[in-house]
């Protein structure tokens, strides 16, 4: 049996809160340890020398080396709001150094390319195949690199989170679709499914799930809805 550093304790904490929770149906689940990931300290050492980002103290604080952590839920039969959700994270060394460059967009501009050539996949939807992703920024120089989501198509934004925001936003909203979006620029108005969905998790979620706290996701939906 494998020992699990405390922070890798806390994802696993997470996949807990899912399948013990009467309210949600758990399609899918992943939990793999890579074993042949390091401890922190050598993990985020080799991907900073690989890709030349002296990654910061964060990064240390939030390793963990499974080689795939995730799950697909979906509320469950006879709930009155329907809601969904799935993330699946790679270990940031695996994400990093294991990846090709993705390969999002057709017809694209130099801008879009010079993007899609730096962005290594940290957490997809490979269970409900919806093609939403976030993905880390490869920079060189870069101490804090850039999460990007793409929505699929031509659709792709900057997130206001870094790589540890966006571990901890995730373990709150565990991965119901749409998250992403009260972390960008977008307004939301014309997304009645993205908006209804967040508005549901916003409903439930403190109830289903008492020990987080929902007050700044509230105030980032009602951000949102007011932009033009």
């Amino acid at each position: 049996m494998v020992n699990l550093a405390p922070y890798e304790q806390t994802w696993i904490d997470v996949l807990d809160e899912l399948k013990n929770c009467p309210e949600i149906e758990v399609l899918n689940e992943y939990r793999e340890i890579d074993p042949e990931i390091e401890d922190a300290e050598t993990s985020v050492d080799t991907v900073s020398v690989a890709t030349g980002m002296p990654l910061g103290p964060s990064f240390r604080d939030s390793h963990f080396r499974f080689e795939y952590l995730g799950s697909a839920w979906q509320s469950a039969e006879g709930e009155d709001h329907f809601i969904t959700g799935e993330f699946c994270l790679e270990a940031l060394e695996t994400a990093v150094l294991n990846q090709w460059p993705l390969e999002l967009w057709a017809n694209m501009t130099p801008e879009q390319e010079r993007l899609q050539s730096e962005l290594r996949c940290i957490d997809g939807t490979p269970e409900w195949g919806t093609g939403h992703l976030a993905a880390l920024r490869v920079q060189p120089g870069v101490e804090q690199p850039e999460i990007w989501f793409d929505k699929t198509s031509d659709h792709y934004y900057k997130l206001d989170l870094d790589y540890q925001g966006y571990l901890d936003a995730l373990r709150v909203t565990k991965g119901t679709f749409g998250w992403q979006y009260l972390f960008t620029e977008s307004s939301l108005k014309g997304s009645d499914s993205t908006v209804a969905r967040l508005r549901t998790m916003l409903e439930l979620f403190p109830k289903w799930f008492p020990d987080h706290d929902y007050k700044p996701f509230r105030r980032r939906l009602d951000m949102a809805l007011k932009r033009r």
